[in-house]
């Protein structure tokens, strides 16, 4: 019989059925203590463990699937007092450190009195066999984070916010973080992953902060130009700033422009008016004009006298004759035959203090870099190569056979100090400094890396401008350029495979707007399968990995293909491709569930964003290789090199059998197969298309309809970004 009349039950939990981290809804079973019973319970609940005690007031309803279960409305836990909930309690996870063995011998040996040894005298665990001490420092660390950890979460739950950002608030805060979050919820935005305006404003609203407060105006006016900042803009329109800002807090004009001036007496923004309008964050301003004067200061510095000799002088002083001849013999040795613009592009890497060298794949960018650092090697000359992400400068280095660092790594980035020690003050000693995937740079790592180069090195950036530009601000490369201020070299003849590659022949065409050739060629490195139905998209990708292409082939599904899918979403999207793969690949049952993904030893995984204190970088692609439940860690090799993740850090990782377009930047694999049907319309455009293609080295696969490949070729709405540095350095020139 039901009850209308909230009811109340004490319990020990026995298992966690269901839990989402995002909105605490929760489903499990709970042992009643007055009838020993076996209790559905449903509802939204904190983090709470198997083995506690919980007295929960609800109801029940009747669920037409599930049968009888209890609603709850509130909750309360209790501290288990038999020695089998404590050793359940401990053994469930809640302390890193404490596995189920673990726990049985703790409680063996302290018995009921094993909670209270570790509030009041934990240097006893030392007594338990198999405790060490470095173990006994970490579990004392861990209890008194658990404690308070628990009371973040009360405190959020009590704001109605999900309980899921509590570990991340705390390892920001530690144990201020209550004080913190009462005094500046707004600190949120900017100090922890995934907690935007709203969560913070929800916070701030419950802590009593008024609607029209300057101290809420001027979070929410700098919330959104960060937000601005971190889609690709440098600025943005004073008028288009005021009318975000005003729809997102709820306030008339005059409001947010006072706000505005505020912000700009703080110096916290930049706003300029050379006929439009513009407001900055005052550090992407900042750099926008670093990178300029920068780059003009390089490019007049023609000879600088240094330990008494002229720099570059001997390279300086040959003619075009004799460089030209130096350029032929050193291809001739390497067995390379160099066309026109090939010759043009070392020529003048060795006259020019800036050279720009764009081009799509195929077009012998590697190539020239090798006859440059030959060139220039032969006259003594030191070269210092690097490139925006690991994978970009992993095949650096395989292309060229010399040392090529990401960029963080060349500026030796110091994660704790928040800095480069790479920099003015101490510079990379290198004649010439040489940056691929320059496509990739956005103007805030520009900065740091110009101001770690010296005026008198040479500098060449390497890219294709035909890629999408950067995650982050700024449109470097393509300002660059399109300033007509630096050399260019555009190159333009295939030569992969012998210039038979319709890989690239397809690239080309999709880039120059017409449709790509999809019948048979002779030279079958591209291939098009036409299917419109989604489910039948997913099976045929399901075909292709697992028996087709390993066939013919004989590539690895889980190293040599990958999947590129224009959106996460839908049944051909990033999300669903990777379940149905791992599902395929993987046949490990037990893993780690964390949100919809379920990631099991051998998982292929992708970093999602820069973690420049495990040197890990966004687009990296590595495999788990260890899963600890005792310490709450999962180990993944990044091609040899392991990096661990505490159980709380996995939103920066995916499965990777299927990534996004934007998430392949920079990388290239053996195999590619992309997905493209009209049902993807919204991310249809050419250069997506273009960028996706380009990530296959040997072969592509398209799959889906031909209209939807019409749709991508036939729209070239290039993102439009807000930045200055063409028009900087055109007022400089």
């Amino acid at each position: 019989m039901l009850e209308e009349q909230p009811v109340k039950i004490i319990g020990t939990l026995e298992k966690i059925v269901f839990k989402n981290p995002d909105s605490d809804y929760f489903i499990g079973k709970i042992r009643s203590e007055e009838n020993h019973e076996l209790i559905t319970i449903v509802g939204n609940m904190i983090e709470v463990q198997p083995g506690e005690r919980i007295s929960i007031t609800g109801k029940w309803v009747e669920n037409k699937k599930y049968g009888l279960q209890f609603e709850i409305e509130s909750f309360e836990v209790i501290i288990p007092t038999s020695t089998d909930g404590i050793e359940k309690y401990l053994g469930s996870g809640l302390i890193k450190g404490i596995g189920p063995v673990m726990a049985g011998r703790i409680v063996s040996e302290f018995g009921i009195d094993t909670l209270k040894i570790l509030d009041l005298e934990p240097d006893r665990l030392l007594n338990v066999d198999g405790f060490a001490k470095k173990r006994l420092e970490l579990i004392k660390k861990e209890w008194r984070k658990q404690k308070y950890i628990r009371e973040i979460m009360i405190f959020m739950h009590s704001y109605g916010i999900s309980n899921s950002y509590a570990v991340k608030i705390y390892n920001k805060y530690g144990n201020n973080s209550i004080s913190i979050l009462k005094s500046n919820p707004y600190r949120l935005i900017e100090d922890v992953s995934g907690i935007g305006f709203k969560t913070a404003d929800k916070i701030a609203e419950n802590l009593g902060i008024e609607k029209e407060s300057n101290f809420r105006l001027q979070s929410g006016v700098m919330y959104l130009l960060n937000e601005i900042t971190d889609s690709g803009n440098c600025y943005y329109p004073y008028e288009d700033i005021i009318q975000v800002s005003m729809e997102l807090l709820n306030v008339g004009e005059s409001k947010i422009i006072e706000a505005i001036d505020v912000l700009e007496k703080q110096k916290k923004i930049v706003i300029k008016n050379n006929g439009v309008k513009k407001v900055y964050l005052k550090n992407i301003y900042d750099a926008e004009l670093y990178v300029c004067s920068k780059l003009m200061e390089i490019k007049d510095c023609r000879k600088v006298k240094a330990e008494g000799k002229t720099l570059f002088a001997e390279t300086n002083s040959i003619s075009d004759t004799e460089i030209i001849n130096k350029i032929n013999n050193i291809a001739f040795e390497s067995k390379i035959e160099l066309n026109e613009d090939q010759v043009e592009a070392v020529k003048k890497s060795v006259q020019e203090k800036i050279l720009i060298i764009t081009g799509s794949p195929g077009t012998g960018k590697s190539t020239i870099l090798n006859i440059i650092i030959r060139f220039l090697e032969q006259y003594g000359k030191s070269v210092v190569i690097g490139a925006p992400t690991g994978r970009a400068s992993k095949r650096l280095n395989e292309a060229t056979g010399k040392d090529a660092k990401t960029i963080h790594r060349l500026l030796k980035y110091q994660p704790k100090l928040n800095r480069f020690l790479k920099n003015e003050n101490d510079q990379i000693k290198a004649d010439l400094i040489i940056v691929d995937e320059a496509s990739m740079l956005d103007v805030r790592l520009f900065k740091s890396l110009l101001g770690a180069v010296s005026k008198n090195s040479k500098l060449i950036l390497v890219g294709d401008v035909d890629q999408l530009p950067a995650v982050g601000p700024g449109n470097v490369l393509s300002d660059i350029i399109n300033s007509k201020v630096f050399s260019v070299v555009r190159l333009e003849t295939i030569y992969r495979q012998g210039g038979k590659s319709q890989i690239i022949y397809n690239a080309h065409r999709i880039r120059d707007g017409i449709y790509p050739v999809i019948k048979k060629s002779e030279y079958n490195d591209f291939f098009f399968i036409e299917k419109t139905v989604p489910e039948q998209v997913v099976d045929m990708i399901l075909y292709l990995i697992t028996e087709r292409i390993p066939s013919k082939f004989n590539y690895d599904p889980c190293t040599d293909i990958q999947v590129i899918v224009p959106t996460n979403k839908g049944i051909v999207g990033v999300n669903n491709i990777n379940i149905r793969i791992q599902e395929m690949l993987n046949r490990n049952k037990s893993g780690l569930v964390k949100g919809s993904n379920i990631y099991k030893l051998n998982d292929r995984v992708i970093q999602l964003k820069n973690n420049y204190e495990k040197e890990v970088y966004n687009g990296d692609i590595g495999f788990i290789k260890k899963i600890d439940f005792e310490m709450k860690e999962i180990s993944v090799d990044y091609d040899g090199r392991l990096v661990n993740y505490d159980f709380y850090d996995l939103d920066e990782l995916n499965l990777s059998y299927a990534i996004s377009i934007h998430k392949s930047q920079g990388s290239e694999f053996k195999c590619v197969i992309i997905p493209i049907l009209t049902s993807h319309y919204m991310l249809l455009q050419r250069n997506l298309l273009y960028t996706a293609l380009t990530r296959a080295r040997e072969v592509a696969v398209l799959i889906g309809n031909k209209k939807a490949i019409g749709m991508a070729v036939n729209k070239n709405v290039v993102e439009k970004r807000y930045t200055s540095l063409r028009d900087f350095l055109l007022e400089e020139s």
